[in-house]
């Protein structure tokens, strides 16, 4: 590899970022958090008995439907599309200076990979910069494949769950078991706390809530990371994600290349289809995944809904933020500055909410109900908001995404903002 081309590599300047981009990418952020809040709170593990009596409300099982409905898996692939178009933008950026492309990638999602598995492996089994890391290895071979085939392999990998659900359940195959099993071996050979449903034994992640040893916190997150590998496994994920990086390829071409941002009418279009096509199919996935049984039957159909409704309504609903951005672009403003700051915006809602809920910290888990818990990351958000925009008055990039772009372009990055 040669260093000194990587080197002479600049970073994307702040004139030629794309604000909606940012906007967009900052709205993702914060409903990624609401989702994952979910998990952090405890919701997911523990009974209405363990909860604060006044903070079980009438609507938390109205909210929680909706924001399932609405949310889950729909902007963590509104953020895959914009991995995909940063993609697009940061080859430009090396081909404008006729250096190699392939050699400066690799290094930039060798080191995303890095804070990706101690983020994984020591914090937080929900991690996607992991995966994003290891797919992101693969982008390099699309990115001069032609717009058509990109959007055909796009299709062919995000159906591709429903062919993997299929596969596993007839041949019996269920190659992701390996890392479920692997898992429960880990926790058994460390002493670490079991839990057991349906004949099955798994990790107790109440009891990794409820613990105060530092030390065991970081031991049973380890053993999880096998947990968050069988279940990418077991839903497909891996193609999924893939085929949304792909269409990010090819939206980030028509919006470098072809102006789309602009093109409201095509706009409108992706908008009105995505939603009048996701909607309804990732309600009924929803309706099945609350009310739905335990036969295989359930299972496949959850499949086939995430599968035909999440990514329609996941580009309906950016095309919608798009336009709304465009027609009111000062509206949207305040969340630019968390969607320049989104790795480190990531991280830090990881570190908040371990401190927040779990034993090793305040210990909240388990104590609210949904409504509670949705407000809870509105005002996590509120902070990340303000703390973002009041750092880049002083800073160039975010704390995470400094360390990342210098072990990126294997130089020192000048951190202060120039004083006018």
């Amino acid at each position: 590899m040669n260093t000194n081309k990587i080197q002479n590599v600049q970073p994307v300047q702040k004139q030629d970022r794309i604000q909606f981009l940012d906007v967009l990418r900052g709205i993702a952020i914060f409903f990624i958090f609401s989702a994952n809040i979910v998990v952090f709170s405890g919701l997911l593990f523990f009974s209405d008995d363990a909860k604060y009596p006044e903070a079980i409300l009438s609507s938390d099982v109205y909210l929680d439907f909706i924001m399932f409905t609405l949310v889950d898996g729909k902007f963590y692939s509104i953020f895959s599309l914009l991995f995909g178009i940063g993609c697009v933008i940061q080859f430009n950026n090396v081909q404008s200076k006729n250096k190699p492309f392939a050699p400066f990638f690799r290094r930039r999602m060798f080191w995303l990979l890095i804070i990706g598995l101690i983020h994984l492996c020591l914090f937080w089994l929900g991690d996607i910069l992991t995966l994003y890391a290891l797919l992101g290895f693969t982008l390099i071979y699309f990115i001069k494949v032609s717009n058509k085939k990109l959007l055909i392999y796009a299709t062919i990998l995000i159906l591709f769950p429903i062919v993997n659900w299929l596969f596993v359940h007839f041949t019996d195959l269920n190659y992701a078991q390996i890392f479920f099993n692997t898992s429960v071996a880990y926790y058994e050979f460390f002493g670490l706390p079991l839990a057991e449903w349906n004949g099955s034994h798994f990790p107790d992640f109440q009891k990794l809530e409820l613990n105060e040893r530092l030390i065991d916190f970081f031991k049973m997150n380890i053993g999880n990371t096998f947990v968050r590998i069988g279940a990418i496994l077991e839903e497909g994920r891996i193609f999924k994600v893939l085929g949304i990086f792909l269409i990010g390829l090819w939206a980030g071409r028509k919006i470098l290349n072809e102006n789309l941002l602009n093109n409201l009418t095509l706009l409108k279009k992706i908008a009105f289809w995505g939603i009048l096509i996701g909607l309804p199919i990732s309600i009924i996935r929803t309706y099945i995944e609350f009310f739905g049984g335990s036969e295989a039957y359930w299972d496949l159909f959850k499949t086939i809904t995430y599968a035909l409704g999440t990514v329609p309504l996941a580009m309906g609903l950016a095309s919608l933020l798009a336009l709304l951005y465009f027609k009111k672009p000062s509206y949207f403003s305040v969340f630019a500055p968390v969607g320049k700051l989104a790795l480190s915006n990531y991280l830090f809602q990881t570190f908040i909410a371990v401190i927040l809920f779990y034993g090793i910290g305040f210990g909240f888990a388990g104590k609210f109900g949904f409504t509670v818990v949705m407000l809870m990351s509105i005002c996590i958000f509120t902070v990340q908001v303000i703390m973002s925009k009041l750092w880049l008055k002083h800073f160039r990039f975010g704390p995470f995404e400094w360390i990342w772009r210098q072990l990126t372009y294997k130089k020192r990055l000048k951190l202060l903002q120039d004083k006018i």
